[in-house]
């Protein structure tokens, strides 16, 4: 005959066996790469959350050049880091995207542009959220 706890450690073995799996999956899942390319968007609200502006290596040359010619270099107010995803502050200086740029790349056209600590960032002028850095090194254009 069976001892009467048999039933209740093999019931407690089965649900430690599933709580260590599920930690295990956990875990692996919070250990993979991005699959948005390395694109990580600034931790916010998934509601209020910037969708990353997809630029060419041509297209982020054209932005630099274009605004870094002619735009004020903001510094960077405290706590802020260009980044996709992040909150612009009122401090930093917006202007819609030039004529030129939109005609280039017209799925920018909506967008504010600016400039800190000589990056460039687009910005949605509707939440004052980055959807694209692109910086002077081409390795590194857009965060």
């Amino acid at each position: 005959m069976m001892p009467a706890c048999a039933p209740a450690r093999a019931l407690g073995t089965n649900l430690l066996a599933t709580i260590l799996l599920f930690a295990f999956v956990a875990t692996a899942g919070a250990q993979a790469p991005p699959r948005d390319g390395g694109t990580v968007p600034a931790p916010s609200d998934s509601a209020t959350r910037a969708r990353a502006l997809e630029l060419t290596p041509a297209e982020r040359l054209a932005i630099y050049q274009s605004v870094t010619q002619t735009k004020k270099n903001n510094a960077a107010p405290i706590g802020f880091r260009a980044t996709v995803g992040a909150h612009v502050p009122d401090s930093v200086e917006l202007a819609p995207l030039s004529e030129t740029l939109a005609k280039l790349i017209p799925r920018a056209r909506d967008f504010s542009i600016g400039m800190v600590e000589k990056e460039v960032i687009l910005v949605d002028p509707g939440t004052r959220q980055v959807v694209a850095v692109v910086t002077q090194e081409p390795a590194n254009a857009v965060h």
